[in-house]
């Protein structure tokens, strides 16, 4: 497995694998690896004909100072990680290779993605996605892009993203991998006790008891249940909002069949977990 640090260094590498007509298969992320990362190297893998892994954690997208200094770093185990499955190559840059001085910020307007939910909760948070996503693909040029719908604003934001710069681009939205208890895989989860590992599975069955009472009652009656079941819990809610899946419009009645969501984000021991459910 090929390890760059720098773009200069792995544009070499890209510009041979083109040259011999290989598509590439990219997985971005912020390190602190973990099997649902892997699933995602793997459908890259089955893909693509090379797999590029990104370890980057972004500085402009935390708009909370103590969340970016308390982010688990494994750089050593990530690369045993990916290595072990097969991953072709990992670009681990510093913030100087990804933000060279004179880079130009890119102005996205994202409309009512940045209105919402992640938006308003964290003030900068897409914009910092914009800039770092914006400029690894136009390192890269990837055939593929890989992403966890785990993240579903993010990867509504790097969808519109794509359809404005990098058209030919094409991203594969891989869904949640989770523990058998339910909890949705997260580098963050590392920060939890195990006793918080295991209050934290409630969180997916509150959104799976909306999902399942789908029509059967009022969708506001269903996500106050799903509170009331979470605070029992003493998992302190930020937001348990409903919404077009579409459009990520906000909505207080059922959508239409495939085209609901449910999107939480919650804290259980100071650390902040987001999670969602589709149906």
């Amino acid at each position: 497995m090929f390890i760059f640090k720098t773009h200069t260094e792995l544009l070499e590498w890209l510009q041979l694998e083109k040259d011999h007509q290989h598509t590439i298969g990219f997985v971005p992320t912020m390190g602190a690896l973990h099997s649902g990362h892997i699933s995602l190297l793997k459908k890259a893998l089955e893909q693509t004909d090379k797999t590029l892994v990104s370890i980057f954690v972004n500085p402009k997208q935390f708009n909370n100072p103590i969340d970016f200094e308390k982010y688990p770093i494994t750089i050593t185990e990530d690369i045993a990680f990916l290595e072990s499955a097969g991953c072709h190559a990992v670009y681990i840059p510093n913030v100087q290779d990804i933000y060279p001085e004179g880079l130009p910020n890119i102005d996205l307007n994202l409309g009512i993605l940045n209105e919402v939910l992640e938006g308003p909760k964290r003030p900068g948070h897409f914009d910092g996605v914009v800039q770092v996503v914006h400029r690894f693909f136009s390192i890269i040029q990837p055939n593929k892009v890989y992403l966890g719908l785990k993240d579903f604003q993010q990867c509504k934001v790097i969808e519109a993203l794509t359809k404005t710069y990098f058209p030919n681009i094409h991203l594969e939205f891989c869904a949640t991998e989770r523990e058998l208890t339910g909890l949705a895989k997260s580098s963050r989860n590392m920060r939890l006790s195990e006793t918080g590992k295991a209050t934290a599975s409630y969180i997916y069955q509150a959104l799976q008891h909306i999902a399942h009472n789908y029509k059967k009652e009022d969708l506001n009656s269903a996500k106050r249940a799903a509170l009331h079941f979470l605070n029992q819990h003493h998992i302190e809610v930020e937001y348990l909002e409903s919404a077009n899946s579409d459009t990520l419009a906000l909505t207080s009645n059922w959508e239409e069949p495939n085209h609901n969501i449910v999107l939480l984000a919650a804290y259980l021991e100071n650390v902040r977990l987001i999670d969602n459910i589709q149906f």
